[in-house]
């Protein structure tokens, strides 16, 4: 048997290539038996620790760590390609298993006080904006001390602000206790860490993904459902939740090339719906393609509200948030304050 200890063994941080983490959101209430049926019945080995498994892969491992019952984390020293690759095979061909998606700004404020070495950035507008903005696309990949002041300063200028979507940082960190390690994130979740402790990586990526967590759960807080006063169905109902309401730092400019793209059943929204325009307003009937949540749009010209159904998954909420950011507005905002909070990180602090 193995546990927690010959994971660090193998994942240590001093080896030649660095040790990646892919974080995906997991529904199931038997974790051994859904990774059976993920990897096959034979590649599955059960550890000492009661929520971490082995995944034996051709070209590797996979460590399953499942402290969090929701958000799993695949650790491995495979080649990011080939293990980023097993992983999106996964995911497309199953309902019940999906990226997380991190907003702009958990990446920006990834943690308190340290000084980011790299910064990339990606905006991909065309589709949506066609060629009626100043930056319909923008890509910057930057790397010193002064990377996040150059962005600073190309956000404060009206034309780009909202192109400015942060697709990956790279940051150094040092604790007394911990040791050093140097830490690369990407908006799907994706880390690639170096340095000399593996359990200053392991709270690094628990810190982040908790912080994902709470904006994830406070959306379903939001979520619609009717109760049945009589027990009967013989009428008296009282509905509870309310609609997510997005702001938007500019107006849609051509309403029907934003619907065509947002509800075309492509990456990376998979969302497919008929639009129903009357004046200015857009209300649509939407199916999520990925995991068949049906969710109900009203979209203005510069708002969009999403009604989602009791039990439906919050992360379809993040992931149209942050795909609408590195594709129409990288300065939209929630409507709620405290939704908000959770998604600018006005609220984060380190445990």
């Amino acid at each position: 048997m193995t546990g927690r200890q010959a994971m660090a063994r193998q994942l240590s941080l001093d080896a030649q290539s660095p040790t990646k983490t892919f974080v995906l959101e997991a529904h199931t209430e038997e974790p051994a038996d859904y990774l059976r049926s993920l990897f096959g019945e034979s590649c599955i080995e059960e550890t000492e620790d009661a929520f971490l498994y082995i995944a034996h892969m051709p070209e590797g491992d996979f460590w399953v760590d499942q402290p969090n019952q929701r958000f799993w984390s695949f650790h491995t020293d495979m080649p990011a390609a080939v293990a980023g690759k097993y992983l999106h095979e996964r995911v497309e061909s199953n309902r019940d298993l999906d990226w997380i998606w991190l907003p702009s700004e958990h990446l920006r404020h990834i943690w308190p006080g340290a000084a980011a070495r790299q910064v990339r950035t990606t905006f991909e507008g065309e589709r949506m904006l066609g060629n009626t903005t100043p930056a319909d696309s923008l890509r910057v990949r930057l790397s010193g001390r002064g990377a996040e002041a150059l962005l600073d300063f190309i956000s404060q200028n009206s034309d780009y602000r909202a192109a400015v979507s942060f697709e990956s940082i790279s940051v150094d960190l040092s604790d007394p206790d911990f040791g050093t390690i140097h830490e690369a994130v990407n908006y799907k979740g994706r880390f690639a860490a170096s340095g000399n402790s593996f359990d200053y990586h392991l709270q690094f990526v628990a810190t982040v993904v908790d912080r994902y967590s709470r904006l994830v759960r406070r959306c379903e807080e939001y979520r619609i459902s009717t109760t049945d006063l009589t027990g009967d169905d013989s009428g008296g109902y009282t509905l509870s939740g309310s609609p997510i309401t997005l702001l938007f730092s500019r107006p849609i400019p051509d309403m029907n090339r934003f619907l065509g793209e947002l509800f075309s059943s492509r990456h990376p929204f998979r969302l497919w719906g008929i639009p129903e325009v009357k004046r200015d307003i857009a209300y649509v009937d939407a199916v999520d393609l990925h995991v068949g949540d049906a969710l109900r749009f009203d979209i203005g010209p510069e708002w969009m509200r999403i009604y989602l159904p009791k039990d439906a998954c919050g992360n379809v909420i993040t992931r149209l948030v942050t795909n609408l950011q590195h594709r129409f507005d990288s300065a939209l905002k929630f409507a709620d304050p405290d939704l908000q909070a959770a998604f600018s990180l006005r609220e984060f602090s380190v445990a």
